[in-house]
């Protein structure tokens, strides 16, 4: 699949040294190690680039627990086959994926952003990513939750940029 008969999809996550986005208990406070600082990393920006984020199961369960919704004005698919309903500003979906991506760019969606581990695994899996930024944290989490499951195949990209900032992240951008 081409761009030109789909959205762009865009990979954009953090991961600790070793390759876990979240404890094994699917907390995030290890993130708070770059927090505070005046760079928001490219967040802003990627929000403001994007028509729609699809999260998976376990994302969507923890971003549903803030307090103040972070994806206002987008169109946010949850993919689950176990959850029954989602928030008013989601919608759910079952189904197969490149369905999914086909209904969107019928809708009329641009570029949309994908987050969740499985999730990432499993666009990359189908070959629709275009862009990934993995944003790595200063510490090594000795377990927890992958960002990647096994994809099965060997996928290249290259690296379009890479950023270090004060607070110790470094930034890598690539290309698919």
């Amino acid at each position: 699949m081409n761009t030109v008969n789909r959205p762009k999809i865009t990979i954009y996550i953090a991961t600790s040294i070793d390759g876990y986005i979240a404890r094994q208990d699917g907390s995030l406070d290890w993130l708070d190690r770059v927090g505070g600082f005046d760079d928001d990393y490219g967040f802003q920006k990627l929000l403001d680039s994007i028509d729609a984020v699809i999260l998976g199961r376990n994302t969507y369960e923890i971003a549903a627990t803030v307090q103040d919704w972070p994806y206002k004005g987008k169109r946010i698919i949850v993919l689950s086959n176990t959850l029954k309903t989602v928030r008013s500003e989601a919608e759910l979906f079952q189904g197969d994926l490149t369905q999914l991506v086909n209904n969107l760019h019928a809708d009329g969606i641009k570029h949309v952003w994908i987050d969740g581990g499985v999730t990432v695994s499993q666009f990359l899996n189908l070959q629709m990513v275009d862009s990934m930024t993995l944003s790595v944290i200063p510490v090594i989490l000795g377990s927890g939750m992958p960002l990647f499951s096994a994809i099965g195949k060997e996928l290249s990209c290259s690296l379009s940029s890479s950023q270090s900032y004060p607070s110790g992240l470094v930034q890598l951008n690539y290309d698919f």
